[in-house]
């Protein structure tokens, strides 16, 4: 892989042109990488809004119709649906894994399965997300196992 590096001083915006034969699935993982670099969402709490970048997010839940932004420190509230929430991240590394959980992959540690097909995901900061049924075979195609 060869790598080019533009500075132009009358460029006001970040532009990535890919060159290759094919996309592969590494190929795939670092354009969802680029894709939320820079990306950012509005959550709430303590009465103040704050600007996440995506790649601080390790996931999205819903609890009693409430949607939450949870980072490695803080949990935020947002006003967004999490069927928003995963149109928005489309091709991205953050997808739905449950009926309340949408998820960054790249804020996971490790995967194992678990009984009657569920699989379990270790996030960086220790918590576990269980990854329903309906969602393992999304969920093996992302990571290609």
């Amino acid at each position: 892989m060869r790598i080019t590096i533009e500075q132009l001083e009358d460029f006001n915006d970040v532009e990535i042109n890919i060159k290759c034969h094919s996309v592969d699935e590494r190929l795939e993982n670092l354009i969802s990488t680029i894709r939320l670099y820079g990306s950012s969402i509005s959550g709430r709490k303590d009465n103040k809004t704050y600007f996440l970048k995506l790649e601080d997010i390790l996931y999205f839940d819903t609890v009693d119709e409430k949607v939450f932004i949870y980072t490695l420190d803080s949990v935020y509230e947002t006003n967004l649906k999490l069927y928003a929430l995963e149109e928005r991240f489309e091709g991205t590394s953050i997808i739905r894994v449950s009926k309340s959980i949408i998820l960054n992959l790249m804020k996971v540690e490790s995967v194992s399965p678990l009984l009657n097909g569920k699989i379990e995901a270790e996030l960086q900061n220790g918590e576990k997300i269980i990854i329903s049924r309906q969602y393992v075979s999304r969920l093996r195609q992302k990571l290609d196992f």
